[in-house]
């Protein structure tokens, strides 16, 4: 099993020799782009030498992103029993698939983007939560379409 970037020349060997019927790997270990792997199997074990065959097969190009999406321009304000929050999530390789907040540590609540729909790299988020007076912790969290996540706070007091 081989794998090369779209632009490279040269693969690069993952493992060799598998006899198991399936193969993964730490995509981690590759930055974040479009690749290819190829497949080359031999029946050379189960036939005598010189009689083995061979084949390969090279799949159609796929995308390793390990990078989560950015969180960016949270804010929250006091408008009397509410505390209101928005923020921007952007994910430069894939759509923002969830967006979820945490009130002072409590369980995390899915919240839908302002535009109603986690279709896009870049999307804009708005809640109103009811809060007692006194200080707040605000936790947002977002993933991508690669289960990627990152998460930031805010106070309000």
């Amino acid at each position: 099993v081989e794998i090369r970037g779209i632009n490279e020349m040269q693969w690069k060997p993952l493992k060799d020799k598998v006899t198991e019927k399936y193969y993964a790997w730490d995509s981690t270990a590759f930055p974040d782009g479009q690749y290819r792997l190829r497949v080359t199997a031999s029946d050379a074990p189960s036939n005598p030498p010189g009689e083995a065959l061979t084949a390969s097969l090279e799949s159609e190009p796929f995308l390793i992103d390990n990078t989560p999406p950015k969180i960016t321009g949270l804010s929250a304000m006091r408008n009397g029993a509410r505390l209101e929050v928005r923020w921007h999530a952007a994910d430069a390789l894939s759509n923002v698939t969830k967006a979820e907040y945490s009130l002072d540590g409590g369980e995390w609540i899915v919240v839908a983007p302002t535009g109603g729909i986690s279709d896009s790299p870049n999307l804009d988020y708005s809640l109103a939560l009811d809060a007692a007076p006194g200080e707040h912790t605000v936790a947002v969290r977002v993933q991508d379409s690669y289960d990627n996540q990152s998460a930031e706070k805010i106070v309000i007091r």
